[in-house]
């Protein structure tokens, strides 16, 4: 029996086909420029990112099963007239969002883990009540020889994303998985069919920052939103929680944070983002206890974005045809 066809409508390097075909379940094929060679009405499911296909063209498709949009493009195909043919659509996100999720979640780990700090304090030789290295094995072992006070698992913790976009639900999902009890705030709340479906909860504001273990920004950087977390947000954190922003520099007051981090308040926190990039020589930033910095890297990945969206869109056809993920 002979796979799925799958059709391109747009044109592609070779490399980025091949990124597809290899996705694809065992025996499919890649009709590229299937509009320009007239093998379009061939295709059991069809990848679009920059294209749009009119709902004339789109309906004669008899073929057709499914319809992946990737949305860092324009393209877009009518939900409707998809509706009405019994052919479902489904999206794939850019490599840029869930990479900046991926560091959020990252970041976060990292926090819990007392990571930063337990790496020192290993580079630095540091072993604990006289322990001596010996040979290990499946039952014998040194345990945290470098005598961390406090190191967590996020399970069961509860982590408050304020802003929740492309970025802030794909993170929802990362930490969801972990089974982290994620609440959110943002100013038109998700319905709750869409609560219930992400596994995420709402809460006001003030209220996330009081009960959070931490609280990661998702925000856009506006007027309003400029120093969003200030000295104010910070005291309402429980004392030892943590902070993460991923998003932009001037949501937070830097000055505040290194201020709840040097009293202690903040056991940690993580900044991918900054007021002044490159941060200053003599940025203060440099010198705040439990702060785990990176240089502006959470976002695109490096390499050819177009070819990791085309082998997520093969992934999704391989998964909604029923072949092993």
């Amino acid at each position: 029996m002979s796979g799925p066809k799958v059709a391109l409508v747009e044109e592609f390097t070779p490399a980025q086909v091949e990124a597809l075909r290899k996705a694809l379940p065992d025996g499919a094929t890649v009709l590229t420029d299937a509009i320009g060679a007239g093998t379009i009405g061939q295709a059991d499911y069809l990848v679009i990112r920059e294209a749009s296909l009119e709902d004339g063209h789109l309906a004669g498709l008899s073929s057709l099963r499914g319809v992946v949009n990737i949305d860092s493009g324009g393209g877009a195909v009518s939900g409707e007239v998809c509706d009405s043919m019994g052919v479902w659509t489904e999206a794939v996100l850019s490599p840029g969002p869930i990479s900046v999720a991926e560091h959020t979640v990252m970041c976060i780990l990292a926090l819990f883990k007392r990571l930063p700090t337990a790496h020192r304090r290993l580079m630095d030789g540091v072993i604990v009540d006289g322990m001596e290295p010996f040979v290990t094995d499946q039952l014998n072992y040194s345990y945290n020889w470098v005598g961390l006070d406090l190191f967590e698992a996020v399970l069961g913790k509860t982590v408050g994303l304020v802003g929740v976009g492309q970025i802030g639900s794909a993170a929802a999902r990362m930490l969801v998985a972990f089974g982290v009890d994620v609440v959110y705030y943002k100013r038109n709340r998700f319905s709750p069919e869409q609560e219930q479906e992400m596994g995420i909860r709402y809460l006001p504001f003030d209220e996330l920052l009081a009960e959070s273990h931490c609280v990661s920004l998702h925000n856009k950087f506006t007027p309003e939103t400029e120093k969003m977390m200030g000295a104010r947000e910070f005291a309402l954190m429980p004392e030892g929680s943590f902070f993460v922003n991923t998003a932009r520099g001037r949501l937070v007051d830097e000055d505040a944070l290194m201020e709840a981090l040097h009293s202690g308040h903040l056991a940690g926190a993580a900044l991918d983002v900054f007021w002044w990039e490159p941060i200053l020589p003599d940025s203060p930033l440099r010198s705040t206890p439990n702060l785990l910095m990176t240089p502006h890297t959470a976002g695109t990945p490096a390499g050819d974005t177009v070819a990791l969206e085309l082998g997520s869109a093969g992934r999704v056809i391989r998964r909604r045809n029923g072949a092993t993920p």
